[in-house]
């Protein structure tokens, strides 16, 4: 095997890994993003969920919710994706917005209900 033929495979191996590795890093493709929701801005107006409170909360499809965390932290989101499951708080909060457990529980739309 050749020098340059070796070379070649260190940098692909080394590209793949710094692409597995930013992937990773993101925590969430915006394809999954897509399926939970959406980011909605902090002026929309919305229920607000306080973690230390509970370790669940219940939405209803299309509901925007502002969720306060550790020391203040605060995200608001949107709930329409895909509707009548649960989520993992974590797939959609701010990095460090908090260490505890949190799912989330989302109805169905009630157009799609028979």
């Amino acid at each position: 095997m050749s020098k340059l033929h070796s070379f070649r495979q260190a940098a692909f191996a080394v590209s793949i890994a710094a692409t597995l590795a930013s992937a990773a890093a993101a925590g969430i493709s915006s394809k999954e993003q897509a399926l939970i929701g959406q980011p909605a801005p902090a002026t929309t107006s919305a229920r607000v969920i306080d973690l230390s409170t509970s370790s669940y909360a219940n939405v209803s499809y299309g509901e925007t919710v502002v969720f306060l965390g550790n020391g203040g932290n605060q995200f608001t989101w949107t709930f329409n994706g895909v509707g009548g499951r649960s989520w993992d708080l974590a797939k959609i909060a701010p990095a460090g917005f908090s260490d505890k457990q949190f799912r989330v529980f989302v109805s169905r739309n009630p157009l799609y209900r028979s």
